[in-house]
C-alpha cells in the first residue's frame, strides 16, 4: 500500500521519463515516513481517447489518485496531495506552458475491511 494510479492524456507536450516519474513519486511517498517503499505500486495509464470541456485540442490532463487503506486523517491526505502536486508540476513545465493543463492528485481510501491481499515470496 499505496496504489498510485497516473492517468495522462497522450497530448501532452513534454514526454517525461514515465519510470523515473513514479519512482519519483514513490520516493515522495516515502519521504513522508507514512510508507514502505517496497509497499507501493505505482502504474501509468496513457488516455488517446479523451474529452474536456468542448475537446479543444490544446486541453491535457494529468492526475493521480493515490489510493491508501482508510483510516488516515483528511490532514494527512492533504498533506501527502502537497507533497505530490509539486512532482507532477515539474515534470510537465512545457505543457503548463503552453496549453489548457489540468494537473490534479487525490488521495482515495480503500475499504479496509473488504481489501484482501496475497502476497507471494
Amino acid at each position: 500500500m499505496p496504489h498510485c494510479i497516473l492517468e495522462a492524456s497522450d497530448n501532452l507536450l513534454d514526454q517525461p521519463d514515465w519510470p523515473g516519474l513514479l519512482r519519483e513519486v514513490n520516493g515522495t511517498l516515502v519521504a513522508t515516513g507514512l510508507f514502505v517503499e517496497a509497499d507501493i505500486k505505482s502504474r501509468l495509464i496513457r488516455h488517446g481517447v479523451f474529452a474536456i470541456g468542448n475537446g479543444a485540442p490544446n486541453q491535457a490532463f494529468v492526475t493521480l489518485n493515490v489510493q491508501i487503506l482508510g483510516g488516515r486523517t483528511d490532514e494527512v491526505k492533504a498533506q501527502l496531495s502537497e507533497a505530490l502536486l509539486p512532482v507532477l508540476t515539474s515534470a510537465f513545465p512545457r505543457t503548463l506552458a503552453q496549453m489548457q493543463c489540468s494537473l490534479t492528485v487525490q488521495i482515495t481510501d480503500i475499504h479496509r475491511a473488504s481489501y484482501r491481499r496475497q502476497i507471494n515470496d
